[in-house]
């Protein structure tokens, strides 16, 4: 899977110049990992959960990928985007979602 636009996005704006490209990296690592398993949440909101759980932070964003790793419905909790409202939460922190298609 390739991120969003929007997470993409988020990684630049979070995580300047080779910080990104390693974020991004590891970001898409963590989405193909949990494909690999077989889950089948939405991958997005995992990889944007992980993104803002490391708050600009290489350190906490690794953490996070960790979690993620082992249990990817914690860092949808520790993002704030385990609960119902969660897509109004992802769109007020990461924007609108590109149209399908």
């Amino acid at each position: 899977m390739v991120l969003t636009v929007r997470v993409e996005r988020r990684i630049a704006e979070d995580f300047p110049g080779r910080d990104g490209e390693v974020v991004g990296d590891l970001l898409t690592e963590l989405v193909n990992h949990l494909t690999d398993r077989g889950d089948r949440e939405d991958k997005e909101r995992i990889a944007a959960a992980t993104l803002l759980c490391g708050q600009g932070r290489v350190d906490r964003l690794l953490d996070a990928v960790q979690l993620a790793k082992e249990d990817w419905r914690d860092v949808l909790v520790g993002a704030g985007l385990a609960d119902a409202g969660w897509r109004e939460r992802l769109e007020a922190d990461f924007g609108p979602a590109a149209p399908a298609g």
